[in-house]
């Protein structure tokens, strides 16, 4: 580590993944950018994951490599201690997942991107969608729209495997988390997606870089997968008839609006939403207008429009 360019502390959710592990592993060790820490929260693995990474601790420098116990619920509960297990020591913060393989300039990119942003910023790259041998398949799908808190209540395009906070982003998450009343709401969402909602919320500057940062590994053992292959995008589709994106974007709101400091705007904004569906159809109109949600892509703008007039939201 050179002490000079920024610190990034890379935060890895870890449950089983001895299959994949060691190529992440060593696509971290590669990075151009050299001054990170690794935190790694394990939930109870039973394969080799943990051989692995006290491995990659004993040949890293002491203090490098740090390995805890996850809480044992789920990845979003596991990435979600980790982050609330930061401090303002820690700098910039980076979400890793367990089975994908970081391009050398992905940190390095993201910490050149963050450098100009005085307040508080949240970084994305795009990835490659590559196949369980890590061969790529194709770019993810490049945002059409600009980002902002009435885009980050209705969708997350961004994954976490390709995010990076910059400190003053990085504290609004963990005052977020501290303050919460309602742990069991964010834990059944995405920590991906609370992280875009807050630093939105607050005004916050988001960037997107085109130029890819990583190989996101798709493969029957995905929690969250890529959603535009052809398959996924159909079991989208499913899932948003059934009901299944409603409750999402509703655990989101919920998980968020249980925190502190949100402005006010912002919290009317969620407390208007949240109140949609108990409301008759003929009052939906001016307070969906005034949320003005959207996401996206011109066919999914229309099927969110739908579910909000319908109160499945």
């Amino acid at each position: 580590m050179t002490g000079v360019d920024p610190l990034v502390t890379v935060l890895l959710a870890t449950h089983n993944g001895a299959e994949f592990l060691g190529d992440q592993l060593t696509s971290l060790a590669v990075q151009r950018h050299q001054n990170w820490v690794l935190r790694v929260g394990d939930d109870r693995s039973t394969d080799g994951t943990l051989g692995l990474l006290e491995t990659y601790q004993r040949h890293m420098p002491v203090g490098r490599v740090i390995i805890a116990a996850g809480p044992g619920r789920g990845a979003t509960a596991n990435f979600l201690a980790l982050l609330a297990g930061t401090g303002p020591q820690d700098g910039h913060l980076a979400f890793c997942d367990q089975d994908d393989i970081w391009l050398s300039e992905k940190l390095e990119r993201a910490v050149e991107a963050l450098a100009g942003e005085a307040g508080p910023a949240l970084y994305a790259c795009a990835v490659v969608i590559a196949d369980a041998a890590a061969q790529g398949v194709r770019l993810s799908a490049l945002p059409r729209r600009p980002f902002g808190f009435q885009h980050a209540l209705a969708e997350n395009v961004l994954t976490g495997n390709a995010m990076v906070l910059n400190p003053q982003a990085a504290d609004l998450v963990r005052a977020a988390l501290a303050g919460c009343q309602n742990m069991a709401a964010l834990e059944a969402g995405f920590h991906d997606w609370f992280c875009l909602q807050v630093v939105t919320a607050a005004g916050g500057s988001v960037i997107f870089d085109p130029v890819p940062g990583l190989r996101y590994r798709q493969h029957a053992g995905n929690l969250v997968g890529s959603g535009q292959a052809a398959g996924r995008v159909w079991a989208r589709i499913g899932r948003v008839l059934a009901g299944a994106y409603g409750v999402a974007v509703r655990w989101q709101a919920e998980g968020l609006l249980a925190c502190p400091g949100l402005s006010m705007q912002a919290r009317r904004q969620v407390t208007a939403l949240l109140a949609l569906r108990g409301m008759w159809f003929w009052q939906r109109g001016a307070v969906i207008r005034q949320l003005g949600l959207y996401r996206q892509r011109g066919l999914e703008n229309l099927v969110l429009q739908v579910l909000l007039w319908t109160g499945r939201i």
